[in-house]
């Protein structure tokens, strides 16, 4: 059995807490899709962004975006490349290490 089990659910308030937290989750994802369309945004780019927007540069990375979102580098990449396209994020060179690099809302 699981937690989204009804019978299991009627007989456990943890489990009606559990089933309930994750039916708030799927809307706020509906939401948030519905937003992202609006803007011409995929679901990853829009939750890149408000990654961004709310957490410090040393968190805003390709490599810990990646780890955070648990999604391959290159597809991190791939979104941030689009986000700079539409003007939306900058790169901001990291002057100890050329290489490495933040991402910030512009």
């Amino acid at each position: 059995m699981t937690v989204f089990n009804v019978a299991q659910q009627n007989a456990s308030l943890d489990y009606k807490i559990v089933a309930g937290l994750e039916r708030l989750s799927q809307v706020f994802r509906i939401l948030l899709w519905e937003k992202a369309k609006q803007f011409g945004l995929s679901p990853i780019q829009i939750q890149l962004l408000i990654f961004i927007k709310h957490h410090i540069a040393d968190k805003c990375t390709i490599s810990y975006l990646a780890q955070e979102f648990n999604f391959t580098k290159p597809t991190i990449s791939d979104a941030i490349k689009v986000l700079e396209q539409k003007k939306m994020v900058k790169k901001i060179t990291d002057p100890s290490d050329t290489r490495s690099y933040s991402i910030q809302l512009l």
